[in-house]
């Protein structure tokens, strides 16, 4: 009789952990499926064997012809450049041509033209934007190249030198205003001669019957060495002759 009770009581605590736990029919207990939800798991039970399997899931294989992710748009705006932080690459035009320079922001105009691109159409004199040897036009009013950045000169400007007034080497190719400097040396040493012509042009494009004190005033910023100024004066109202005869 007790071994009855005993047994009795045996499939009582069975059947009380069947509601609770994992059965001898290999299912998988509620309190087994929700701890292996909390973690992730996918558990399967080997149905005729009882045995309990662990799969984690895995992400599915890309396809074959997949393409990988594109980047940031952030990334992609924000490209490395392949130049030096104070290096930037322009666009310069000078008379009438394109040129496309690499410089360094601290290069001046008049040393981009000389070192990088061989050009002749400024001398250099003092180097700190007074005596005006080096001057060009930009955007038609007299600049001194020394003082100027190229840097900042790449968007549109129209730089011209002297070399830009001529149409060739020979005497009849020349400006009214570079014939009429030579016809009346108005130059000694040259080194002035340049800036003296080109701020000339920029005074006669503007006004073409210009008195001695206009003169005056538009070469004040050229300064000749050579105190050369009596002829330099003649030769602007020279030019300013042949210049309203042609007109």
């Amino acid at each position: 009789m007790a071994d009855e009770h005993a047994s009795d009581q045996n499939v009582r605590e069975d059947q009380t952990q069947a509601g609770e736990g994992e059965t001898q029919s290999g299912k998988v207990s509620r309190r087994q499926f929700l701890v292996g939800a909390g973690t992730g798991l996918v558990i399967g039970a080997a149905g005729a064997t009882g045995v309990l399997s662990v799969v984690r899931p895995t992400a599915p294989a890309p396809a074959a012809d997949a393409k990988p992710a594109a980047a940031p748009a952030a990334q992609s705006a924000a490209a490395v450049s392949d130049l030096p932080p104070t290096m930037r690459r322009v666009t310069l035009n000078i008379n009438g041509k394109n040129y496309p320079v690499t410089t360094d922001v601290r290069q001046s105009l008049w040393e981009v033209m000389t070192y990088d691109l061989a050009m002749s159409g400024a001398n250099l004199g003092c180097d700190r934007a007074q005596c005006g040897a080096c001057t060009v036009l930009v955007d038609g009013r007299p600049m001194n190249s020394c003082g100027l950045l190229a840097a900042r000169l790449g968007k549109g400007q129209k730089i011209v030198t002297v070399e830009g007034l001529s149409k060739g080497t020979r005497l009849e190719d020349l400006h009214p205003i570079q014939k009429a400097f030579w016809q009346e040396g108005g130059a000694q040493c040259g080194l002035c001669t340049r800036g003296m012509i080109i701020s000339t042009y920029a005074l006669l494009t503007s006004n073409p019957s210009p008195n001695e004190s206009d003169v005056k005033e538009a070469l004040s910023g050229n300064i000749c060495r050579c105190s050369e100024y009596p002829k330099i004066y003649e030769s602007v109202f020279r030019a300013a002759d042949d210049m309203r005869k042609k007109a």
